[in-house]
């Protein structure tokens, strides 16, 4: 599964002055974390995040910062900030 960056999140709120919604807050600091490079990261050009290990990510990571371990439900709600 990757989902798609073209600017870092910081940098696009800094040119929107607008807060991310948290969401994508949550999402971005998995991803940039780099504890969690087997299971989440960014793919080689940093311009999309590739989940590598779907079971764990839903099992481990998703409960840490999201109120559910629903893998399909991350995608879903991933889906609705696609173009």
């Amino acid at each position: 599964m990757e989902g798609t960056c073209d600017k870092g999140l910081l940098e696009y709120a800094i040119i929107r002055k607008t807060n991310p919604p948290p969401f994508l807050l949550k999402t971005y600091m998995l991803v940039d974390d780099p504890v969690t490079d087997t299971v989440i990261s960014w793919n080689e050009g940093g311009t999309a995040f590739v989940v590598w290990q779907p079971a764990e990510f839903a099992r481990d990571l998703l409960p840490t910062l999201f109120k559910h371990c629903n893998f399909s439900s991350f995608v879903r709600q991933l889906n609705t900030y696609s173009n």
